[in-house]
């Protein structure tokens, strides 16, 4: 099939890459012409494991082709809309920006065609740009699907390309053959629904995950008070049938990056405007901006005042295996940290230098060592294997005080029972 990618970030490029593997003939759109010039020589826009690579091997094998001139989608079987929804520091997303960009494609479309929306939009959406084409374009027809995104930076490919299944929300049946046609190289496990139903199962797995997520985070503060382990707990809550292993239930650091609480806040404000209460939802938020903190009160508690201090970032960017640094929850402690009066020396694998206004207030160092090296404290921020990889007298030679911060327990069984150090986990007892 003759497939169309709109919207070439994170997403886009997954989407465009894993479809043209699994043997369409795949078009990528973006109005951006540096994003178009890196993709034509292989370099997607954000890191992505094994992404490059395949981008470049898809073009050379002429599946995959990139283009900024909309006309090159009017052909397309399929439209696959895929842009990223910014959010602001709120986890507010900019859904404006994307409906309009959604627009401007409403005349290049093929008449009785497809589209398909996978970017992260709140329910209603899909129905109300249907009505919009229908306006536009009176005498055409579309029929709008919607594929919620189902990616994780570090192993998206993987995810895309070999799904539990596949969600479907699609009202016309006499399409189904078609999408199945278009999903069948990649899964057969495809759960129909309703355009509608789609769109809120996507809100209804990510508000799951970021209640699993906070709750046992609350769990583990309460932990750390009493002398119970929350990784006990953990284990105990992941052997109970009824919950599972697999369940969203690790101690550590705050939800960050946007995904997860950017339909929480969707959910929330689709309660205000229907005159519905959505307390336990409005509770996440505020639980996940208060753990946001950990770090920072853990240093407030053990060094009493840290105007002048040093402090060590292991990591910044968002997640281990992306060089993204939006939304990153490191990045936002660095930011408290500044205000405080406190020297930051950071390191992370995946980041050579940084944007002017962040170099500002942070040191970027080219070694662990460096990083380490006249620190009174160290937080390890972002869980890059390499890290696993330090000992304690990598910590102790380096650092003035042996003082590691490590919210998730990275570092747990090299540093943890190490007298020589002060080890602070989320929900472990100091």
């Amino acid at each position: 099939m003759k497939i169309a990618v709109i919207g070439l970030w994170h997403l886009g490029c997954v989407t465009a890459a894993c479809l043209a593997k699994a043997g369409h003939d795949v078009v990528g759109y973006d109005n951006n012409a540096e994003i178009i010039q890196q993709l034509k020589i292989g370099k997607a826009p954000l890191f992505e494991p094994g992404l490059d690579g395949l981008i470049l091997t898809m073009q050379q094998q002429r599946k995959l082709k990139f283009n900024m001139d909309a006309n090159h989608i009017t052909d397309a079987d399929i439209v696959w809309v895929t842009f990223d929804t910014p959010v602001d520091q709120d986890d507010r997303a900019d859904t404006l920006w994307v409906e309009a960009e959604i627009k401007k494609l409403f005349p290049y479309l093929k008449n009785d065609g497809v589209m398909i929306i996978s970017s992260q939009l709140p329910v209603g959406t899909i129905d109300k740009l249907h009505k919009e084409f229908t306006h536009c374009l009176p005498k055409n027809k579309i029929t709008l699907v919607c594929i919620p995104e189902n990616l994780r930076l570090g192993k998206s490919i993987a995810v895309f390309s070999h799904p539990d299944r596949i969600i479907v929300g699609l009202d016309d049946l006499e399409k189904k053959s078609e999408i199945q046609t278009l999903l069948k190289p990649i899964s057969e496990n495809i759960v129909w629904m309703s355009v509608v139903s789609a769109e809120m199962t996507k809100h209804a797995i990510n508000s799951f995950l970021a209640v699993s997520v906070t709750f046992i985070n609350e769990l583990a503060a309460i932990c750390e008070t009493v002398g119970a382990n929350a990784k006990d707990v953990e284990a105990g809550l992941k052997t109970e049938e009824r919950i599972g292993p697999k369940a969203y239930l690790r101690p550590g650091g705050a939800i960050a990056g946007g995904t997860l609480m950017r339909d929480v806040n969707y959910l929330e404000e689709i309660g205000k405007n229907k005159h519905r209460e959505t307390c336990l939802l409005s509770s996440v938020i505020k639980s996940n901006h208060y753990h946001k903190q950990w770090s920072c009160r853990k240093l407030l508690d053990v060094l009493k005042n840290i105007n002048g201090k040093t402090i060590a970032m292991l990591g910044l960017t968002y997640k281990a295996d992306t060089d993204t640094l939006r939304r990153s929850s490191a990045i936002e402690t660095c930011e408290w940290l500044a205000k405080e009066g406190v020297v930051i020396h950071a390191y992370d694998p995946g980041i050579a230098c940084l944007p002017p206004q962040l170099a500002q207030f942070i040191s970027i160092k080219h070694t662990v060592a460096d990083a380490l090296k006249t620190a009174d404290a160290v937080i390890i921020s972002t869980e890059h294997p390499q890290f696993q990889e330090l000992t304690a007298n990598d910590f102790c030679q380096s650092s003035i005080k042996q003082i590691v911060l490590d919210p998730s327990g990275f570092v747990a069984k090299k540093l943890m029972n190490d007298s020589r150090i002060q080890y602070f986990s989320v929900g472990v007892p100091s």
